[in-house]
């Protein structure tokens, strides 16, 4: 356990040359010249040390940056952060529709932040921070204004500044993984003197420290969407193998790491359940069958509503086993939006496990049967007030959003379509066909979930603004109608078809243009020709 935690990722070190750093490869830090640098007649340049103060031609540098800042200084506080959202439109007229995968569709068009004021004329993408100081940090708001929603497991911002400032736990990993996020929605930009920051936070904490499984979460996915596959995958190896060593997903751990205070018992279940839904979503977005977490047994409490997590009155928990027998309940129970997510990632966990890698004939059969049966139940049981994604006030309900956006994925057994080839969406097609009166039910059930999530993509909300992992679910509905329209749909159902895949791809290009700025991910990964 100690060996586990305490590794700190070394493949990005702060000492590799640029050169490397932007290949994203290893490097020895040789000097002058690093080997590789050396091997390829590259110009070997290292970043200057932040620990040795600044040259003339820096110092210079920082002067003017502290002069434009000052000229340009807005009047409103730091605790307003606008954005400006550029509504460009959606242009259908061309029929060859170039979308985006969901790789790089993260990196598309979400609103461009407009300059925050800083207080003081400091660099921003400097990995020193206090934790007495977070009210007038605009990374950290900017991770709550544009990321928490999406993941909300983290402290509540005003209960994260009182738990600073009280020395109750210490955040220090975690603010900085925060930190890094914000920085990338505030700049579109990655930045390495932050990511170093994380780590070095992290190499600090204790191995029975649970605020490190909060931490490397949020890098993991920053690296994930960032495409540092490999590392994200060993922080969220590390998050897991810590968090089921101190017991995370068990009911008591909750109550004895929250100390009494309602607001971070509620925070630690919800630490386990986004681990728990963060690794699936890895699982479905790569296609792969590892999945450490489903075969953990959890009692952890379910999650309340956030309203109810951000006000800091907490409710009385509902459990797993309340919500795995609510169909024998007298009358309906509503559970929070966390619970239906969560309840939603287990329905797809079952068929991600159930998967081989090559199906069969008889795999196919049984994995649609039983995904078909799964699915339908959630539907089913889904309380009146939950079915709409859109609440009253004319917001999504996010986490209902992705919910039933995962619930309508298709498991598509239509013919495979060689486009599906340039998707890392795609999955492989089956060796064999099911029966043919599988394939109608099927087929059926798949055309159904593509216009569900339609609707869902169609809903009259905008900026879409939603979390990465949703858009490999819209990629994978995309893909099964192509093959629909390819093999299957005729005249005006064919049109119709054709016209729902320009709306999807049209609204991915043109309200998640900015992702691909924000994530860096390239734009070469998918290409549809309707």
């Amino acid at each position: 356990m100690e060996r586990l935690v305490s590794t700190r990722v070394n493949t990005r070190s702060s000492l590799a040359c640029l050169e490397c750093r932007k290949k994203h490869v290893k490097c020895d830090a040789h000097q002058p010249r690093c080997s590789r640098c050396m091997a390829y007649d590259k110009t070997c340049q290292y970043t200057a040390s932040r620990r040795g103060g600044l040259d003339r031609a820096a110092l210079a540098e920082r002067r003017r940056r502290m002069a434009n800042k000052a000229d340009g200084q807005l009047d409103n506080s730091l605790s307003e952060i606008s954005v400006a959202v550029s509504d460009e439109g959606i242009n259908l007229g061309d029929e060859s529709v170039t979308g985006t995968d969901c790789m790089e569709v993260f990196h598309a068009s979400l609103p461009v932040p407009t300059p925050v004021p800083v207080p003081a004329p400091e660099n921003r993408d400097t990995p020193q921070f206090s934790q007495g100081g977070l009210t007038d940090d605009a990374l950290v708001k900017s991770y709550y204004a544009d990321f928490h929603h999406l993941h909300p497991y983290a402290p509540p911002y005003k209960h994260l500044v009182h738990l600073s400032q009280a020395s109750t736990f210490n955040f220090s990993a975690l603010i900085a993984a925060m930190r890094l996020i914000g920085h990338i929605y505030d700049t579109h930009q990655w930045s390495e003197s932050l990511s170093s920051a994380v780590e070095d936070q992290i190499s600090q904490l204790k191995s029975s420290d649970a605020v490190q499984v909060q931490a490397r979460l949020l890098y993991s996915i920053a690296l994930f969407w960032y495409t540092f596959k490999a590392e994200a995958k060993e922080q969220m190896d590390a998050a897991i193998d810590v968090a089921v060593k101190l017991e995370m997903h068990k009911q008591e751990f909750a109550t004895t790491w929250g100390f009494g205070d309602p607001v971070m018992v509620e925070c630690w279940r919800r630490t386990w359940w986004m681990l728990f839904i963060a690794e699936a979503s890895y699982a479905g977005t790569l296609g792969t069958m590892n999945f450490k977490t489903l075969h953990v047994e959890p009692t952890a409490d379910l999650p309340c509503e956030d309203s109810e997590y951000e006000s800091g009155i907490i409710p009385a928990p509902k459990t797993l086993q309340d919500f795995d027998s609510r169909e024998f309940d007298s009358e309906d129970v509503v559970f929070s939006s966390f619970a239906y997510l969560i309840g939603a990632v287990r329905c797809a966990a079952q068929v991600i496990c159930m998967s081989p890698k090559r199906a069969t004939r008889e795999h196919s059969e049984a994995i649609i049967q039983s995904a078909d049966s799964a699915f339908d139940a959630w539907l089913l049981l889904l309380p009146k007030d939950k079915k709409p994604v859109l609440k009253s006030d004319g917001t999504i309900d996010e986490l209902m959003f992705q919910a039933h956006l995962l619930i309508h994925v298709p498991l598509s057994d239509l013919r495979f379509n060689p486009v599906e080839k340039v998707s890392s969406c795609a999955r492989e097609p089956p060796a064999d066909t099911p029966k043919p009166d599988l394939i109608n039910v099927h087929t059926t059930r798949i055309l159904k979930s593509v216009n569900a999530q339609i609707q869902l993509l169609a809903l009259p909300v905008r900026p879409f603004h939603h979390t990465p992992f949703t858009t490999c679910m819209v990629s994978e509905g995309t893909l099964a109608l192509l093959s629909a329209c390819t093999y299957m749909l005729k005249d005006q159902a064919l049109a119709v078809a054709r016209d729902q895949i320009r709306l999807t791809i049209g609204c991915l290009k043109a309200d998640l243009a900015g992702l691909v700025e924000k994530w860096g991910v390239r734009r070469d990964q998918l290409r549809f020709r309707v």
